[in-house]
Order: structure tokens, then sequence, then C-alpha cells
């Protein structure tokens, strides 16, 4: 294992921003080999940049609403992420622990077990690509992967120039982005200044929702609002069985025959992505983007 206090060192200087990195300071002595994740986003960082943890919090959660990058067979599962089973995690030995800063209060008991990098999860001050670029290679920095999170910053940088040529033909009107409710009642739609909002913008697309949304940039709405832009194309994620329920209801909706995207045939349907993640997941929903929209405008004429 490696010695502790040099890698709380390092996770200090991790933190210590652009300065830190100019000044090419030491970090600990080596990079985290073994390490546990307590978190979505985390999990998909560190799977992003080729790092298979040592164990995972709620392994069914990660499957089921982030999927990619994949998580190899044979990871231990912790359990809830809020109430991960510590006894196994002590048992594993891992040399550093990655957990979301808002839960700091009600866990440092895991700084009991291993070193624990407190990372923060969404940013209020920046936009989501930009504070997901900056998780990743804090990431790297704690695990000795700095020349891939260097090399997958560079390729979104490519991904998000080659979808926004793509689809610039597509950008004549707004798009609503939403995921429907089982009830077909109700939506989560997505905005503001969260992942998907920010690759929406990025891309040259405008967000027809300009309401109100969360930290995460999402918020729920009865389906009736989507009426309020009447150009707007209607984006909605598939989530299989679950999404297969709620068209159903939807289709006996008087409301969602009224729509205006719905009478007029702008509804398209995509692969679900986590609208909560990170580098990887804003690019596989811009190169997403970049095959829905012209698919649909060509079979629409």
């Amino acid at each position: 294992m490696l010695d502790r206090r040099a890698l709380l060192a390092g996770i200090g200087l991790a933190f210590a921003g652009p300065a830190w990195a100019r000044a090419q300071a030491p970090g600990p002595a080596e990079p985290a080999r073994r390490v546990a994740c307590l978190d979505l986003l985390l999990t998909e960082t560190l799977l992003t940049l080729g790092v298979t943890p040592v164990a995972v919090g709620n392994i069914p959660l990660y499957q089921r609403l982030v999927a990619e990058p994949m998580l190899p067979d044979g990871v231990p599962d912790l359990g809830p992420l809020q109430e991960p089973n510590l006894e196994l995690l002590q048992q594993l030995r891992p040399d550093l622990i990655l957990a979301p800063s808002w839960a700091e209060a009600g866990q440092n008991n895991l700084e009991r077990i291993a070193p624990v990098a407190w990372l923060p999860t969404f940013s209020t001050r920046k936009p989501a690509l930009d504070h997901a670029r900056d998780l990743l290679m804090r990431a790297a920095a704690l695990t000795g992967r700095d020349a891939e999170a260097r090399a997958w910053t560079d390729r979104a940088d490519a991904v998000l120039a080659e979808a926004r040529r793509a689809i610039e033909p597509w950008t004549d009107r707004p798009v609503y982005v939403v995921r429907f409710n089982e009830d077909g009642r109700h939506a989560a739609i997505f905005g503001g200044s969260g992942m998907i909002g920010d690759v929406l913008s990025r891309l040259g697309l405008r967000n027809a929702w300009i309401g109100r949304t969360n930290v995460w940039g999402t918020v729920s709405i009865g389906i009736e609002q989507l009426a309020g832009n009447a150009e707007a194309r209607l984006i909605h994620f598939d989530r299989g069985a679950e999404t297969e329920r709620a068209l159903r209801q939807l289709a006996a909706s008087p409301l969602w025959a009224a729509l205006p995207a719905v009478r007029q045939g702008r509804v398209i349907e995509m692969p679900v992505i986590y609208p909560n993640g990170g580098v990887f997941s804003a690019t596989r929903f811009a190169q997403q983007l970049a095959r829905v929209l012209p698919a649909h405008g060509a079979a629409n004429g």
C-alpha cells in the first residue's frame, strides 16, 4: 500500500489548481493503483482513464444509468453509495478512495480505511464539460494517467467540432431534451449549465427549455410544458422497457397528441446518456446527436 502521508500530500496538490500544474510540484511517491470509488461520475471518470476500480458503490445503478465505459466483470460491489460496506472495503485494502465532496460530512469514517479524495462532482461556477475536464485531470494526477487524460480532452474537442459540423444544417430549430416518466404525464427535462445543456450550446443548438433547473441542469415538468416552444424538435432518451411503458401512456394522452412536435413529426429518440456524466458521456451525446438529427431530417424530407 502507498505511504499514506505521501498520497494525502498528492491529493492536496491535485486540488491546488493551475498554479500547482505550472510549478510542476512533485506528487505522491507513486500513483494510486488500487482505487475504490463511491460515485457514478467518478467511476465513469476512472474507467475513461483506463483505471479499473478495486471496488465500486452500487454497480447495478452504474450499469443502469451510465453503462459506458463498461465496468469489467468481477469488480466487487460495495453496496449503496451513501452506505458502503466498510468491512469489505477494509478487506480490499485500497490505496485511495474517490468520493463526492458533498458526502464528506456523513462519510468521514472512510478516512480510517484509506486516504480519501473528496472530489466535487458538479460546479455552480463553470459549465459542466469544463468541470468534467478538470475532474478528469484531477483523477489522472492521482492515478498516474496524465497522458490518458490529455488524450481524452483532445478527443472530446475533436468529437465536438466534428459533431458541430455535422448538425449545422439542423440548428434551424431549438430542441427539447427529455426523459419521459412512466406515468406518461411528466418528464425530466435538461438545460441550464448541466452536461446536456452545455453540449447543446457547444454544438450550436438552441435549448428550447429556458426555465429553471437544479445544479445538475435538470428539472421535472408536466408534458404540457413541452408546448412552450411550438417550433422545437423533441429529443427523448430511450431507457428500454421503462420508456416503452411511458410511450404507451403518452399514446393515449390528448395532451401528448396536441403537442406541435408530435403533430408535425418532430419527435426523435436516442439511446440514453447519463445526464450527469463526464467527458465520456458528453462525447457520446455529441456523437449521437450528430447521427440522429441528420437521419431524422433526411427521413422527414
